[in-house]
């Protein structure tokens, strides 16, 4: 149970370096139980972070709307953080899984009262600093309720696009710009549905756990089974966890990442036997989503790979988030290609190495039926919309693409 009389409550400065989050803040965060720094936890998500870091004898940072702030004045020991890590783990054995070169992906949870619990994504990594061994521990908080479309302002020409019988979809991005908060609220989607369907869900680690939705939902017969992905987690790889999948007669898998040979292999052979894979990957354009998921093969197969993967897709979407004109909160920004057969034949058409100028001129100039949109476009119907300013749009899009506007 968290006591919330512990929060501080000073009016949040985003012009500020220094975030209070407890009043009065602790001497130490592994003394007097672990009420403390689970109280620090929920009061850094109550102050609006996203992100909270922790590095060994460093004073721990919060990141809020994007930007990073102090969230306490005091250092955290090297101590104090293979302590913190240790409870979060669950086990004594996570120091020396970092010693041995591993960082370690999982969930926490935080019982805040009867009724609420606060979810982490955790990340721990091995760090060097000051020359020295350390430890660098990344916590980021989860939405007590599954996103909807609706809450993540997916656009409404893209929603009639999500339910293919097979094939993939992509949500790519760089880190923490919402690809699973998308993808969740495409879960929901699905579940929600008047048919019964079935969903296996392999996440490193689980974010979102549907269970508001099921307990909403308890006379439907959808269903969902959920792998955690990683070291002592449920299954050790994504391959794994699709192979699994395929005996498991699912109409969708939800793949957390498309980041190696063997998950995209196993993706594109889903999605031959009759399944649609919804999965992220890291890509700032729908151009570099398609050179990274064809990259991941070694060239003596990357080109018949390449044509696999395009003969697969149904749509990629690429967001970032972009600080709103008010600067409490970001909107998603996106570009997206819809794979029709039209464009799927531009592609299989080309040699891989002028796929990047297909993409371009599908952006630029997209023929009728085509559904194309891109980065800069998006972020110009924001600005119209008064959602953020053109300050922010010309700061965040590139040069080059605001040129071809």
């Amino acid at each position: 149970m968290i006591d919330k009389r512990l929060f501080d409550t000073t009016p949040f400065d985003p012009e500020a370096a220094y975030v209070a989050v407890l009043d009065p803040e602790p001497g130490r965060y592994d003394a007097g139980g672990e009420e403390l720094f689970d109280a620090f936890t929920v009061g850094a998500v109550e102050r609006g972070a996203s992100d909270i870091t922790l590095q060994s004898d460093a004073r721990p940072r919060v990141q809020i709307n994007g930007g990073w702030y102090f969230g306490a004045k005091k250092h955290i020991s090297s101590a104090e953080v293979v302590a913190i890590l240790s409870r979060l783990w669950k086990g004594t054995d996570a120091a020396s899984i970092l010693r041995q070169g591993r960082a370690l992906d999982f969930r926490f949870e935080v019982r805040v009262d009867r009724r609420t619990r606060q979810g982490y994504r955790v990340n721990a990594t091995p760090i060097m600093r000051d020359g020295t061994n350390a430890i660098e521990i990344t916590l980021r908080g989860l939405p007590n309720k599954t996103p909807t479309l609706d809450s993540v302002s997916l656009e409404l020409e893209l929603r009639d696009q999500l339910d293919h019988r097979s094939g993939i979809v992509v949500i790519a991005g760089a880190t923490g710009q919402g690809k699973s908060t998308t993808m969740a609220a495409i879960t929901r989607m699905h579940l929600e549905a008047k048919r019964g369907i079935k969903i296996a869900d392999f996440q490193a680690p689980i974010e979102f756990t549907y269970a508001d939705i099921l307990d909403e939902n308890a006379d439907m017969a959808s269903l969902i089974g959920q792998s955690e992905i990683g070291e002592g987690r449920n299954l050790p790889t994504f391959a794994d966890g699709i192979r699994s999948a395929m005996r498991r007669a699912p109409q969708i898998i939800n793949v957390g990442e498309s980041r190696d040979r063997e998950t995209m292999a196993a993706s594109i052979e889903a999605c031959l036997t009759g399944h649609l894979v919804n999965t992220t990957t890291h890509a700032g354009s729908v151009a570099e989503a398609l050179r990274r998921m064809a990259s991941v093969f070694p060239p003596e197969e990357r080109e018949g790979r390449a044509f696999d993967l395009i003969t697969s897709l149904q749509l990629v979407i690429v967001q970032h988030l972009i600080r709103t004109g008010d600067a409490r909160g970001r909107v998603a920004v996106r570009e997206y290609l819809r794979f029709d057969d039209d464009v799927r034949d531009r592609f299989t058409s080309t040699p891989v190495t002028a796929w990047t100028s297909i993409v371009s001129d599908l952006m630029d100039r997209p023929p009728e039926g085509v559904l194309a949109k891109p980065l800069w476009r998006s972020a110009q119907d924001l600005v119209n919309e008064g959602r953020i300013t053109d300050q922010e749009a010309r700061r965040f899009i590139p040069r080059a693409q605001r040129a071809s506007a």
